[in-house]
């Protein structure tokens, strides 16, 4: 096994102690692919430090040498680089996975336009909550969660109507939309949901000039 395997492996297990899930790093493919990458180059130098380590314990000297001493000391702190080069991917990681704005989550979660074809339309709920990463293994399922089915620029408009007295901005006109809502009263996984198709307006929370939170959606007014 090449040192960066290695690495990569101290680099997971650390990842787990610290609470992240095992399907954490596959809804980070780039990531997956940068590590799959390193393993397939495997550039370290370690292989060839260890080698030489060996060579100068087999060479007869006397451990006490004070050169074999200082170079046995040079060839051990390799791995120290490669150590730091395996943080510095962690360290990316993490802030590969911090690095979403507000807005951005809010898109991932609520909007899709145009609205996803599924092969089974009534699981449309679990497919989209799936693949837009609001509902995963090992994680509790979301009570309700919307998706919109209208250009992400008609709710940053919603941004620039007058708030109501909760401070939330509505949409000036009605879109289409599907209303997620879970199944019985059990939120552990497997999670499955019943939809509803409505054309509502959406109400919204922004920070600064952009829809941060769906906070709800009402009928158009009779």
């Amino acid at each position: 096994m090449g040192c960066v395997q290695i690495f990569v492996n101290d680099c997971l297990m650390t990842l787990g102690e610290w609470g992240f899930p095992g399907a954490w790093l596959t809804t980070h493919i780039p990531w997956t692919l940068f590590f799959a990458l390193l393993l397939l180059l495997d550039p370290c130098p370690l292989g060839l430090a260890g080698a030489s380590i060996k060579g100068v314990q087999r060479s007869g000297r006397d451990p006490g040498d004070p050169e074999a001493i200082r170079e046995t000391q040079a060839l051990t702190q390799v791995p120290m680089a490669g150590w730091a080069l395996c943080m510095a991917v962690v360290l990316a990681v993490l802030a590969g996975a911090e690095g979403e704005s507000r807005y951005e989550k809010f898109l991932r979660q609520h909007v899709d336009h145009p609205q996803t074809s599924v092969l089974a339309a009534h699981r449309y709920c679990e497919t989209m909550l799936a693949r837009r990463r609001v509902t995963a293994p090992g994680r509790p399922c979301k009570p309700s969660n919307t998706f919109v089915h209208a250009p992400a620029e008609e709710l940053v408009a919603a941004c620039s109507q007058m708030p109501d007295e909760t401070g939330f901005h509505s949409t000036p006109t009605s879109m289409d939309l599907t209303a997620c809502r879970l199944r019985g009263g059990n939120s552990r996984p497997p999670c499955t949901y019943r939809a509803r198709q409505l054309q509502h307006h959406v109400r919204v929370a922004c920070l600064d000039g952009l829809p941060v939170h769906l906070a709800g959606t009402h009928p158009p007014p009779q």
